[in-house]
């Protein structure tokens, strides 16, 4: 009936809205940050430790060393196909990985995770993908998640 997505390419069937931008900022476990960015996190320092991808299309980490260095992933990969397990990976070590302050700012407060590049990040463009067909439920949850976005996106 609906998702959240990247894409503004709407599916067969469906209307699409902008709904802001999600900013996802470089973080690591402070293990990683002092194994892996001795001298800090320079550019070849963060491009050849591990990292943390979803699955073999997650190409967001490899973005955002794009925009912010001009270069490319080359470190050890490890694949976590689960969002909540993703960010417990990056918590535990497994590597740096992007993330979105909504996953991340419990674990930054606690000292459980590092900004590795304060100030930079890489930005999402969000979308609301839902049936042309209308309901008042799918209009309820409609609302519900253009208000959200309104508060957690920019």
């Amino acid at each position: 009936m609906a998702a959240v997505t990247a894409s503004a390419d709407p599916v067969q069937g469906c209307s699409v809205t902008p709904l802001g931008n999600m900013r996802y900022r470089p973080m690591c476990s402070p293990g990683s940050a002092d194994r892996w960015f001795v001298d800090g996190a320079a550019p070849d320092a963060v491009a050849g430790a591990p990292v943390v991808v979803f699955d073999r299309s997650d190409e967001l980490q490899d973005r955002f060393l794009r925009q912010w260095a001009g270069k490319r992933c080359h470190g050890r990969r490890h694949y976590v196909p689960a969002s909540a397990d993703f960010a417990e990976a990056v918590r535990l070590g497994i590597g740096w990985a992007v993330l979105p302050r909504q996953q991340s700012e419990r674990w930054e407060s606690s000292a459980q995770l590092v900004d590795i590049a304060p100030g930079a990040g890489v930005d999402v463009m969000l979308y609301w993908q839902q049936w042309s067909v209308r309901t008042t439920a799918l209009e309820r949850l409609t609302t519900a998640v253009l208000a959200a976005a309104a508060t957690e996106l920019d």
